[in-house]
């Protein structure tokens, strides 16, 4: 039974036309108790007339009903079996040109219920073939024949679900429960019925599949160099087609060809093949270095491949500070207990960056207290400046943290502090909430995700509250008319929040919100042509003024503050960008305006 599924493996090729098959075989299988008895095997599945070289077949699912015949319910009635269930094992073979190979697929056979049977009774196997694919010296008819011999492990069961014990002879000394049963192919009655055990024929052909070249990078950024030091990266080309792949040229265009170079190892390609190209940025001098890398290949649709290559180059190392975040809002905090954030500290540069003083300064100053471990930051490290605000009374608090480094474009750097003490008698309870969901810019026909936390000081008597929202940085891809045609644009996106977010919980439990904040894009490109093109962005790119959200339940839904949480939506116009370079006025069209939606999801972190 089971070894004529491996026929069935040919159907799962999407390229090959398949046509329905069905068959019987017919074997005789040897049982306790009683002996040698008929069964019939009928195989039905789809197998295809033809199949080209190199097409994978993929899994497919048979189906085999099996039908006892003879005394085999006598037999399985008298030791009391209600049930039975089991596996199926053969062994079958593809025969062809330069292929001789031997299959065995595994069947499974659920439980049946044969209380009650007075006859023959059908068993229904199933199991997924293996996948197969056929080479250039295999091309021509194949055949698949069905072997001899064929063994099953079957479990009886009684009404009570012990298993049937036929003897140690009979069961798998592994499996006790498992009685065996050797079947061999009755070739008597498959002569008597016009069968063989050629089950089917198909055609293997050569397919002719196209070169297509794959290059693993669309994009080179080297970063800082210092000039007259080398950095190098490798590009990888791989042959994704059914033909070889010509390698025609490799060469380095544009303004600071120069300023790099390349050497690689491709030439001619074969099916599933690879080469490597190393490109190596030398700079000299100062300032922005920028070519491309041209692939030219066989290719029929694309004969030639780019990749946009970039670069600074500095005449020393030297460090950058950056601080994230730039502002830190403690928020409420109840008189006499306290509140924790922080500051991080990064270098940007290219020499290590000296942390020379921290300090807090300002009117509130000793309301705020600062811990660090930062000394020398070494170039893409971070250290961590510990903030504590505990308010010595209600009412608004400020003070400035201060960070003095080596730094020499930016020696100091003045990070606001703000926070309000709030009384215990404002009977507040303060939640914190995880956000995730995202919001769709109109004209940009983009959306970006959005995640973050928010930490809320709930009055449960007005059911206000006041908020300091927190969203991590995020990006997304929109669309911009270049020209005359649509092209896609990816943008880097932060969040700079403006003051508290506000909001009150009413009747039926409806929340309603508003909050504002800036809308950065430190980095904007677009693909033209294989280029990835710089459009705008930048540390200072951001709305002209704050974007206000306002936000409520969905209608029909609640809002559980204590409980489960729940959703946000609503609408906002988005401000016009400034300090985005000179093709400000370009992202401005396809960002600015209104009808832009936003929703949310608020989880309490309980």
């Amino acid at each position: 039974m089971r070894s004529l599924a491996a026929a069935a493996m040919l159907a799962a090729s999407g390229a090959a036309q398949a046509v329905p098959v069905e068959a019987d075989m017919y074997f005789q299988c040897t049982y306790p108790l009683i002996g040698q008895q008929p069964l019939t095997a009928n195989i039905q599945t789809d197998m295809p007339e033809s199949i080209g070289v190199g097409e994978a077949t993929g899994a497919f699912t048979l189906s085999i009903t099996a039908t006892a015949e003879g005394n085999t319910w006598q037999g399985l009635s008298l030791v009391g079996a209600t049930t039975i269930e089991g596996s199926a094992q053969a062994d079958s073979t593809v025969s062809g040109n330069s292929l001789n190979l031997p299959l065995t697929i595994p069947l499974g056979i659920p439980v049946t219920d044969i209380a009650g049977v007075s006859g023959p009774f059908d068993l229904v196997a199933t199991g997924d073939t293996p996948s197969l694919t056929f080479t250039e010296s295999n091309v021509g008819m194949v055949d698949i024949f069905v072997e001899e011999n064929m063994s099953l492990a079957m479990i009886a069961r009684k009404a009570d679900g012990t298993y049937v014990d036929f003897g140690s002879a009979w069961h798998d000394p592994n499996n006790p429960e498992v009685f065996l049963v050797d079947c061999v192919m009755d070739q008597a009655r498959m002569n008597d019925n016009g069968v063989t055990n050629l089950l089917h024929s198909f055609e293997v052909e050569t397919v002719a599949v196209e070169q297509n070249i794959d290059v693993d990078m669309d994009e080179l950024d080297f970063g800082q160099v210092q000039g007259g030091l080398t950095e190098m990266q490798t590009v990888t080309i791989s042959n994704t087609g059914g033909q070889p792949l010509g390698i025609n040229g490799v060469s380095i265009a544009g303004t600071d060809a120069s300023a790099f170079m390349q050497t690689n190892d491709c030439t001619t390609l074969a099916q599933g093949e690879s080469c490597t190209v190393d490109v190596t940025f030398m700079p000299t001098g100062e300032g922005a270095r920028s070519a491309n890398l041209v692939i030219e290949s066989d290719d029929p649709d694309s004969p030639s491949v780019e990749v946009a290559m970039s670069g600074q180059s500095v005449l020393a190392p030297e460090p950058a500070m950056t601080v994230d975040p730039e502002s830190v809002s403690f928020g409420s905090v109840t008189v006499g207990t306290s509140k924790d954030s922080s500051v991080t500290i990064g270098n940007e540069g290219t020499a290590a960056l000296t942390i020379t003083n921290v300090s807090v300064g300002g009117a509130d100053s000793s309301e705020f207290i600062q811990s660090n471990n930062c000394v020398n930051v070494a170039p893409d490290a971070t250290c961590t400046v510990s903030l504590t605000f505990t308010p010595a009374g209600e009412g608004a608090r400020s003070a400035t943290l201060n960070i003095q480094s080596n730094d020499t474009a930016s020696p100091n750097l003045d990070i606001a502090m703000t926070g309000t003490g709030i009384s215990n008698s404002q009977q507040g309870v303060e939640m914190t909430y995880g956000l995730s969901g995202s919001t769709h810019i109109k004209k940009a026909y983009g959306d970006v995700s959005l995640s973050g936390t928010i930490d809320a000081l709930l009055d449960l008597a007005s059911g206000d509250f006041t908020a300091d929202l927190a969203l991590d940085p995020s990006s997304g891809s929109f669309r911009i008319l270049y020209g005359w045609k649509l092209v896609t644009a990816d943008a880097d996106i932060e969040f700079e929040p403006v003051g508290e977010t506000t909001g009150n919980i009413g009747a039926g439990n409806v929340l309603t919100a508003e909050t504002q904040m800036y809308i950065k894009l430190p980095k904007v490109k677009m693909k033209i042509f294989g280029w990835a093109l710089p459009v705008g962005g930048g540390d200072e790119c951001r709305t002209s003024e704050p974007v206000s959200i306002q936000l409520a339940s969905p209608e029909g839904e609640s809002f559980d503050p204590l409980g489960a949480g729940g959703n946000l939506i609503g609408t906002y116009d988005l401000p016009g960008l400034e300090n985005c370079g000179g093709l400000t006025d370009l992202l401005n069209v396809f960002m600015a305006g209104s009808g832009n939606t936003i929703e949310l999801s608020l989880d309490p972190q309980l």
